[in-house]
């Protein structure tokens, strides 16, 4: 056992060695032999494949310089994907498809999703405020349906990283609130329905006649009336007229609406009597069946203007606010003209632990005030 001990005795002074530091750049040998030996070291090292080392991701927002475009799909063939997939008014398909169109035209390319910038959003709104004339409000309108879509691309895994449109409204929301359309004033209600422009409808145009006598009692969004058919005015229990909203972009706008019966003796019987249950009362209706309030809009910018009424942002909507106002003066609560308009209630006690008014109920509260209106505009049989 001691003879194995004394030959496991070793002298590491007499130890001779090599170093390799490939990071510091070090090669050291003790001797011709230790420099042989690293020399051969140096040699396995090169045999051996290096790691391979991941390529760091770029920041968020950055990544979708970096996809092939090839890989991606066209803005076109997004908006494709989502009309499969999800259920949209008719209205606000048209909308999509005009602004993707007039974005795809302005990139001048395919515009593949994955190479879409935030600066080509910056530029797409210079050309619409410049070139196109394109109000504020329109500029975010239009912004707002390509973020939409790039937002369903994101979620169905179509593209990656930032939205590119993200914040790139030009009005905030209190602005959009008081950058609006404007209120009629009771005067110049008066003059609208008074004049003779007015007037000479119920016999030249009676679809324009009856469509604006219909929302200065109902305050109807104009695609709700433009559509409306016969089978939509009916007659409750107690023999009280309504039109009921069956289509609209909310639940709450889905509603029914008292009507005063001076509208029907002022020759709207006469004007729905020959029309069959499921037939449209009115001309504006599409090939797919829905109301377009584009030619009644034009129309009533006309009427404005032969009545000279010209004070800032008044269109056929202010109508509507009008009559939101005139309800609220003459002291219908909150609850029942959120019901008659169509709002949205953001209130868990009325929302939830509450029921809406029945029609009869409602046109109680109501009739009086919508009868009050057409005194003002002085209507006659």
């Amino acid at each position: 056992m001691q003879l194995f001990q004394a030959h496991m005795q070793f002298d590491f002074d007499k130890i001779r060695k090599y170093e390799i530091d490939l990071a510091r750049g070090v090669l050291r040998a003790d001797g011709a032999d230790d420099h042989e030996r690293m020399i051969e070291a140096l040699g396995m090292l090169k045999s051996v494949s290096k790691p391979s080392i991941p390529t760091p991701l770029p920041p968020e927002g950055e990544l979708l310089k970096v996809l092939p475009s090839t890989k991606s799909l066209s803005l076109t063939e997004l908006l494709d994907k989502l009309l499969l997939l999800k259920k949209i008014k008719p209205a606000t398909v048209t909308a999509y498809k005009n602004t993707t169109k007039e974005f795809v035209e302005f990139h001048r390319s395919k515009a593949f999703i994955a190479e879409i910038l935030p600066s080509d959003f910056s530029r797409y709104k210079e050309f619409l405020a410049g070139e196109k004339k394109n109000s504020a409000r329109t500029i975010d309108s239009k912004v707002g349906y390509l973020k939409s879509l790039l937002n369903f691309g994101i979620e169905q895994g179509y593209l990656i990283g930032k939205n590119p449109a993200a914040g790139k409204n030009l009005l905030t929301k209190r602005q959009k609130l008081t950058d609006g359309y404007l209120i009629f004033e009771a005067s110049e209600i008066f003059t609208i329905f008074t004049g003779s422009y007015f007037l000479e409808q119920k016999t030249k145009d009676p679809d324009y006649f009856y469509i604006l006598l219909l929302e200065i009692v109902t305050g109807c969004r104009v695609g709700e009336l433009t559509s409306i058919c016969k089978s939509q005015i009916k007659k409750s229990e107690l023999n009280s007229w309504f039109l009921t909203i069956r289509d609209s972009k909310t639940s709450a706008g889905k509603r029914e609406i008292p009507l005063p019966q001076e509208i029907f003796d002022n020759g709207f019987s006469e004007f729905i009597e020959k029309k069959e249950i499921n037939d449209c009362i009115f001309k504006y209706v599409s090939r797919e069946g829905k109301g377009s309030g584009n030619a009644v809009g034009k129309k009533f910018a006309r009427h404005l203007e032969i009545e000279k009424i010209d004070r800032g942002k008044l269109v056929f909507h202010s109508i509507r606010k009008f009559l939101n106002d005139y309800f609220l003066k003459n002291g219908i609560e909150f609850e029942a003209r959120c019901q008659f308009f169509g709002h949205e209630i953001d209130s868990v006690n009325v929302a939830t632990y509450s029921n809406k008014f029945g029609i009869e109920h409602l046109t109680a509260i109501t009739n009086p005030v919508q009868e009050k209106i057409l005194k003002l505009i002085k209507l006659k049989n």
